[in-house]
């Protein structure tokens, strides 16, 4: 594998995941927004493990779609990637 190819691969990944990390962060935001009741205090002070559950289960969920949309296939990595093979031959 050529070097740039990996170097846009690697630049790539490194873009992916911050944005997986601020959508996560936005759905996240979104849930509190929406609960009339404090989350950190149902879960931590009042021990609500069903809270905590549901939680952890729309969190997993919202991961699932980030992964999905930011793991979609796109051709400009693989343009790159083709165009600067053919271009070394």
């Amino acid at each position: 594998m050529e070097m740039s190819g990996l170097l846009y691969g690697i630049i790539d990944t490194i873009i992916y995941s911050l944005v997986g990390i601020v959508l996560m962060g936005m759905g996240f935001f979104l849930i509190k927004l929406v609960t009339p009741f404090s989350i950190k205090k149902e879960i931590e002070d009042d021990q609500n493990i069903s809270l905590g559950i549901i939680i952890g289960a729309v969190i997993i969920g919202i991961s699932i779609i980030v992964a999905s949309v930011v793991g979609s296939p796109s051709d400009s990595g693989k343009n790159r990637i083709v165009h600067s093979q053919v271009e070394s031959k």
